[in-house]
């Protein structure tokens, strides 16, 4: 019996030490699975929340260039409308000086009220900027067209009217005589060595010479143009117009009426030039033809002494 007892408290004994070895384990177990998910709980979060972070930096960052980089764009467009509306301004005070010297009635050719410049510069967004430049550009693009068909008829008026007497091209465009270099027609550039076609009439002379003007005509262009330096252009009558280049410097300016013999600019190399002369050239309706038939040195020296 007493053994009994003993075996029976023995076993209970280990079942106790046993039941005590196993909370423990769980206990041990249990706090170790709640360190780690402590730790992963305290890191995990906070890795993902910086590489969140991170990549929300990134995203703002890629957003505002590319927002920057439409505003740039509008701004480019917006200074562009700015340039046009500058630009109907000019084409607004030639038109009404040309309705001036016309002695025309300044109502049918309106050139009083030109487009509005400027424009607000401060806006909520792109969307709204986009708008506001649209709007400004069309405003322009309007008024250039309008404008355009105003001049066209005053100029015909003024053709029709007989206010330039002597709208034929003919003289000598040099005041001082001169030397044809090269004529009409195809030749090997003097630059490029290729052979390609030469509008007009080359005629070298002194630095400086006075360029006349072959006829009465209104002067549309007269500043710089590719391979042809300083030139003027002068518009006469049936579609003829008269282009002088090379100079080394204008004396006209676009709007000016010119008179046959007068002094338009100064005989110069500017451009794709080898030397001092004037590219002469003559077009109808648009089309370069050949110059000789208006080239007349005896007329041009008689004009030229008036």
């Amino acid at each position: 019996m007493h053994r009994r007892q003993s075996f029976v408290a023995e076993r209970g004994f280990s079942s106790v030490v046993l039941l005590i070895i196993m909370i423990v384990g769980l206990v041990a177990g249990g706090f170790g699975f709640w360190l780690g998910k402590y730790r992963l709980s305290d890191t995990a979060p906070d890795e993902a929340r910086v590489a969140l972070a991170r990549d929300l930096e990134a995203a703002e960052l890629g957003l505002e260039q590319k927002r920057r980089q439409i505003q740039a764009h509008i701004d480019t467009i917006a200074v562009r409308v700015a340039e046009m509306q500058a630009e109907v301004l000019r084409v607004n005070a030639l038109g009404q000086r040309l309705v001036k010297m016309a002695g025309l009635n300044s109502e049918e050719f309106d050139f009083e009220n030109p487009a509005g410049a400027g424009g607000p510069d401060r806006y909520r967004d792109s969307a709204n900027r986009i708008n506001e430049v649209a709007q400004d550009l069309a405003k322009v693009l309007a008024a250039l067209d309008d404008r355009k068909r105003k001049l066209g008829l005053l100029e015909t008026l003024i053709m029709e009217r007989d206010l330039i007497k002597h709208t034929k091209p003919e003289g000598w465009p040099l005041r001082s005589g001169g030397v044809v270099t090269s004529g009409f027609g195809y030749r090997r550039h003097p630059i490029t060595g290729r052979r390609s076609m030469h509008n007009g009439i080359d005629i070298a002379g002194k630095t400086g010479s006075s360029i006349l003007a072959m006829a009465d005509g209104l002067v549309i262009f007269a500043g710089r143009k590719q391979g042809y330096g300083n030139i003027v252009k002068i518009r006469h009558g049936n579609g003829l117009e008269t282009w002088y280049a090379h100079n080394k410097e204008n004396r006209a300016k676009e709007g000016d009426l010119v008179r046959r013999g007068e002094e338009i600019a100064t005989l110069g190399s500017t451009g794709r030039s080898t030397g001092p002369h004037v590219h002469f050239e003559v077009r109808k309706n648009g089309n370069p033809v050949n110059p000789r038939a208006y080239l007349n040195r005896q007329a041009g020296v008689r004009v030229a002494r008036l």
